[in-house]
């Protein structure tokens, strides 16, 4: 048996010469050293985690807040908490409005999203599916921002307000098609805020920032009402809210105090039902509205096309093409493009047959986003002839805030 085993000995250790002198161990000796590895800290590796968790405290907290505390106060000192976190210690790098683009683009080529983006861009609707936009009461920082500054607001008037609304649809529409087509995050980068978050920001943003500021003062929110493409999302989404923010949990008296301190016109006033006469002057408006609803489309369209030329302009070979075109031998290096271009061997006959490719292709992507803001028009214009009957004032679904400044003014709370 004793010789059993120093055979085996003996038979392996031939075996781990014979393979060290067939693979021998590589000899550095030109002066290469083994890189270090890297370990991330253990807070960037659960610093997504902790973002998203946080944000669905954030909107748990918020609901419990409107609907069950039902206090303008807490939702005010709750708010400023948000602001600080998501607004000034993660400088706005963790966004829903800007994640439409991701969302977008990971829709358009499949997969490539990552999962904190996903969670950022998903919870928001889904609180709003249930609980109406109380993302907007206090967790998002762009709206607390202006929030704080409204000090005077004032109405705005209704067909001004109407045609505003249009806005976001189209920077929702629009910055669709940029990032589909390669030119850019155009959300991101019309963000008026992001200089206040990151404290570094090109002087033009700052201003139009501060301006934006300046505007809320008088109009209650102006970015979240007039520009911001979420808030669309959002807007939908709170039509169907399984529990819809409501002024008062108890039977409305009808005081009309909710609707002077609502800063943003969220407050549906009571509607009697119409006579029989006046029901059928709604149902012929109705159908003559229904008439214009293919020229509304095909215009918003045609107008869409038009303007993918402008939209490409955002493109890096547009952007070449142009520099091309306006540069002179003495200004060409203040033009990077030109640099690169040179340097890829493209003749100019090529760049510009790429460049016919791309505006096409942004023309027929504007064409599409302007066939959808036309649609949008045309139910929103066919919605003006259904008048709801009711008999209390409510918040309205869609645009109500959930500020919470009607609480407190409710005799009836």
């Amino acid at each position: 048996m004793r010789k059993t085993w120093l055979a085996f000995i003996c038979i392996c250790a031939s075996l781990a010469a014979w393979s060290e002198s067939r693979f021998p161990q590589p000899q550095f000796e030109s002066g290469y050293t083994v890189p270090p590895s890297y370990n991330p800290p253990f807070v960037a590796l659960v610093s997504e985690w902790l973002d998203v968790l946080l944000l669905a405290l954030a909107l748990g907290i918020t609901v419990w807040l409107v609907h069950r505390v039902r206090s303008r106060r807490w939702i005010l000192l709750f708010s400023v908490a948000c602001l600080a976190w998501f607004g000034f210690v993660r400088q706005g790098c963790f966004c829903p409005v800007g994640a439409i683009q991701n969302v977008a683009l990971a829709m358009w080529q499949g997969g490539g999203l990552a999962w904190s983006v996903a969670a950022f861009f998903a919870l928001p609707l889904i609180s709003a599916l249930l609980f109406g936009r109380v993302f907007c009461a206090s967790v998002c920082p762009l709206g607390v921002l202006q929030e704080i500054f409204i000090i005077r607001p004032q109405r705005v008037p209704r067909m001004l307000d109407a045609v505003l609304r249009l806005v976001p649809l189209g920077v929702l529409a629009l910055g669709v098609v940029a990032v589909l087509n390669g030119a850019g995050y155009l959300i991101c980068r019309t963000d008026p805020f992001v200089g206040f978050f990151r404290r570094s920001a090109p002087l033009t943003l700052l201003l139009v920032g501060l301006s934006v500021l300046l505007l809320g003062l008088v109009v209650a929110r102006p970015y979240c009402r007039y520009f911001c493409p979420y808030g669309v999302l959002l807007e939908w989404c709170s039509r169907l809210a399984w529990k819809p923010v409501r002024i008062t949990p108890k039977d409305c008296v009808n005081c009309r105090l909710c609707v002077g301190v609502c800063p943003v016109d969220a407050i549906d006033v009571p509607r009697e039902a119409l006579s029989e006469t006046a029901r059928a002057q709604q149902f012929r408006r109705f159908v003559a509205m229904l008439l214009v609803v293919p020229l509304l489309v095909a215009g918003c369209a045609g107008l869409g096309w038009l303007t993918g030329t402008f939209v490409a302009k955002g493109h890096p070979l547009v952007e070449t093409q142009e520099a091309l075109r306006v540069a002179t031998p003495e200004t060409e290096d203040l033009y990077p493009h030109i640099e690169v271009f040179k340097k890829s061997g493209v003749t100019q006959d090529a760049l510009d047959a790429e460049v016919r490719v791309v505006i096409n292709r942004f023309r027929r992507g504007s064409a599409a986003a302007g066939a959808f803001i036309g649609f949008i028009m045309a139910l929103r214009v066919l919605g003006l002839s259904r008048l709801r009957t009711h008999t209390e004032h409510e918040a309205n679904r869609f645009r109500c805030i959930a500020c919470g400044r009607c609480y407190p003014a409710c005799p009836a709370k």
